[in-house]
């Protein structure tokens, strides 16, 4: 089992260096925190950044929980959570609510994107899930930015999910199944939704989206570049 810098006493909330928030606080999560029964063996790991906005009805706890599922989505894989900071922000008011109608010409993603992801410190890790009010503009109650070029994973866009609050308390038939995991699982594998009639992680159809994710998506998902051996 991976022993983290952060695997000891919980740790209490501090300012973000290097953040641009108006005001924001990380702390790194417990391993206990992530895994209540214990840490899997696996080979591989994930280190992510979680932020919250703290003026919508997201909190920490809710946070957690969704950090929680995908830990346990991504287990059958082979792949564990390793360090992931989890951050309480103040978001810019004009940017609560993320919408993808309006384009930025230099970054092709949309203005709000552009300008939340470039508010994350530097060495924040990636992939980072944003969890916002809402996202407008788009049936979606998430989205995600990936990367393709080399220059493109320099961006700060590289690498981002946007959850809306709706997409964490709308009634699912998989009640493991959630969104964080989905956008993550959209960034790892490189690859977009798949319909079929069997209920999966990466379904195109939100009333066959579950927890369970396909053996071919697993594969893909561990040839990312976002990983790293559980001993590094």
């Amino acid at each position: 089992m991976l022993a983290l810098a952060h695997a000891g006493a919980a740790q209490p909330s501090g300012k973000w260096p290097g953040a641009g928030f108006p005001s924001a606080g990380v702390r790194w999560l417990q391993e206990r925190e992530i895994y209540p029964a214990g840490r899997p063996l696996l080979d591989r790991r994930l280190d992510a950044t979680v932020v919250f906005d703290r003026r919508t009805p997201w909190s920490e706890g809710r946070a957690l929980r969704q950090i929680r599922k995908t830990a346990a989505t991504l287990e059958p894989c082979g792949v564990a959570l390793g360090s992931v900071a989890l951050a309480r922000a103040e978001f810019p008011a004009e940017f609560r609510a993320v919408d993808v109608r309006e384009i930025d010409p230099q970054t092709g993603v949309p203005v709000a994107v552009a300008r939340l992801a470039a508010l994350l410190p530097s060495g924040a890790p990636r992939p980072a899930g944003f969890l916002v009010g809402a996202v407008r503009g788009t049936t979606s109650l998430a989205v995600s930015y990936g990367t393709g070029s080399r220059a493109e994973r320099q961006s700060p866009h590289a690498d981002t999910a946007w959850i809306s609050y709706r997409s964490h308390w709308l009634p699912r038939r998989d009640e493991a199944y959630s969104p964080l995991a989905h956008e993550f699982a959209h960034l790892l594998c490189r690859c977009g939704h798949v319909g079929g009639k069997v209920p999966h992680l990466l379904h195109g159809a939100r009333n066959f989206l579950s927890s369970r994710v396909l053996p071919e998506h697993c594969d893909r998902i561990l040839t990312s570049p976002l990983l790293r051996d559980i001993d590094e």
